[in-house]
C-alpha cells in the first residue's frame, strides 16, 4: 500500500503536469531545463572506518578509500514547467553515491504547484522532506559557503511524498510563512508514515529565522537489525526480551524538531541550526545536534568558520541482563557524541562556479563511534581525525 500510495502520487503529480503541458499555449517560455553539481574529493585520517554521506550509506572515505569522491560528487538535472501563472511542476533527478551502493540516478523531486491566491499555495507529489532551513537546497553545494553543510546536523538526504501547503503572511518589511506538511519517506533502510508537521519561517530584511516540528512512525530496519532484534525478542529471558522489545527501531514513534537563524547582510553571515530527533526509548535514541558558522565575503573569496555538536542519549542499556553482550553493544555503537572544528574557502571562479576547500577535525566522545560505518578491526571509539575536501561547484 505505502509503495502504491508513493507511486500514486509521483503519477500524478506528473500526470497533472503533463496534462496541463499538452494544453499551454505556444510563445511563452513554459520549460526550463537547469541542473547543479560537485565534483568533490576528500581525504578522512580515520583508517578503520568510513565517514559517510547520510545515515543509510555504509561506504565513503576512510577504511574503504583514503581519498573518494563519494562524500561530495552528485549532478542533478531539474525541470521546471510553468503552465499558467498560478500552476508549474518539478522534475528533478539526482545521480550520487546512495544507500543503493552506487551513482544510480534516483527521482529526487516530482510534484505540481498551485498557487491559489498571492497567499497560499500547495503541492503534490514529491518534495524535499522539509527538515531543515536548507532542506530545499541541501544537495546544491553551490548554493552554501562549505564543502558540504555540517553533517553533524544535515545527515539526512530523504524526499517526502505527500502535499504541503504554505501560507505567507506580509507585514511591512516582515514575511512570514507558514508550511503544513503530510506524506511519508520510502527509503532503503528508513521509512516514515504519517509524517505530518508544521513549519514556520520569518524573514526580515538580512535575517531570516525558522522553527519546526515533525511527527511520525518511524521503521528503521536492516539485515543486521532484523537478526538482532529477532533472536532478542524471542529470547526465554522475560526481562532481556522486553529490553530488547524498548531498543528495537523497526516501528517506533519518533519526533523532529528544528529551530535555525541566518543573518546575511551581504558582507559576511551567520548561520546556525538546532535539531531534535527523538526515537526513545530506541535504539536510535534522542540526538540533539547544531552548529554555528560565520564567514566573510571578500571579492570572490568567502573564508569561513564551523563548530559543531552532536549528543545522543536515551538508550538504555540491558547490562548484566545481557550475557551475550550484542544488545549491549549494539547500543554503544548507536553512541554518536562528537564536536568539529572546520575551517573552509569558497572561491567563485566564475558566475556559476565555485571552488572550495575545506578542513574539519572531528573529536570523538569518549566512546563514541561518531556515526562512522564501515568499521574495521582496529577501530577506537572515541578517537579524533581530520577531514580534508576539495571540490568545484557549479550550477547551469
Amino acid at each position: 500500500m505505502s509503495m502504491q500510495l508513493k507511486k500514486l502520487s509521483i503519477a500524478l503529480a506528473l500526470g497533472l503536469a503533463l496534462a496541463q503541458g499538452a494544453q499551454a499555449q505556444d510563445g511563452e517560455e513554459r520549460f526550463k531545463l537547469s541542473g547543479f553539481g560537485t565534483l568533490g574529493i576528500a581525504h578522512s585520517s580515520e583508517d578503520k572506518a568510513d565517514v559517510t554521506p547520510d545515515f543509510q550509506v555504509d561506504r565513503g572515505v576512510g577504511a574503504s578509500d583514503a581519498v573518494s569522491g563519494r562524500l561530495d560528487s552528485r549532478i542533478g538535472v531539474q525541470l521546471n514547467a510553468g503552465f499558467s501563472d498560478n500552476f508549474s511542476g518539478v522534475v528533478q533527478a539526482v545521480s550520487e553515491y546512495a544507500v543503493t551502493k552506487s551513482y544510480r540516478p534516483e527521482l529526487t523531486l516530482a510534484h505540481v504547484k498551485y498557487r491559489f491566491s498571492s497567499a497560499f499555495s500547495a503541492r503534490l507529489g514529491r518534495i524535499s522532506a522539509p527538515l531543515y532551513m536548507l532542506s530545499e537546497y541541501q544537495r546544491v553545494g553551490y548554493a552554501m559557503p562549505w564543502a558540504r553543510p555540517p553533517q553533524e546536523v544535515y545527515n539526512y538526504l530523504l524526499p517526502m511524498d505527500g502535499i504541503e501547503g504554505q501560507y505567507n503572511i506580509t507585514a511591512g518589511e516582515t514575511v512570514i510563512g507558514i508550511q503544513g506538511f503530510y506524506g511519508r519517506i520510502d527509503s532503503e533502510k528508513a521509512d516514515v508514515n504519517a509524517m505530518r508537521g508544521m513549519a514556520v519561517t520569518v524573514d526580515k530584511g538580512a535575517s531570516s529565522f525558522r522553527v519546526s516540528h515533525i511527527l511520525g512512525r518511524v521503521q528503521y530496519v536492516t539485515a543486521d537489525i532484523d537478526a538482532l532484534f529477532n533472536t532478542y525478542r524471542n529470547l526465554p529471558i522475560p526481562a532481556l526480551a522486553a529490553a530488547a522489545a524498548r531498543l528495537d527501531p523497526r516501528d517506533m514513534d519518533g519526533s523532529f524538531s528544528g529551530i535555525g537563524y541566518s543573518y546575511d547582510p551581504g558582507d559576511w553571515f551567520l548561520r546556525s541550526e538546532i535539531i531534535r530527533a527523538d526515537y526513545a526509548p530506541s535504539i536510535s535514541g534522542k540526538t540533539t545536534s547544531g552548529y554555528a558558522s560565520v564567514g566573510y565575503r571578500h571579492g570572490s573569496l568567502t573564508p569561513s568558520l564551523t563548530v559543531a555538536h552532536v549528543d545522543v542519549r536515551g538508550q538504555e542499556m540491558p547490562g548484566a541482563l545481557d550475557p551475550f553482550g550484542l544488545l549491549n553493544g549494539a547500543v554503544a555503537s548507536n553512541n554518536a557524541n562528537r564536536h568539529s572544528y572546520s575551517a573552509a574557502l569558497r572561491w567563485d571562479v566564475r558566475d556559476n562556479v565555485a571552488i572550495k576547500f575545506q578542513a574539519s577535525r572531528v573529536q570523538n566522545h569518549s566512546g563514541s563511534f561518531g556515526s562512522l560505518d564501515n568499521l574495521q578491526p582496529g577501530f577506537q571509539p572515541g578517537r579524533g581525525y581530520n577531514l580534508l575536501s576539495a571540490s568545484v561547484d557549479f550550477v547551469f
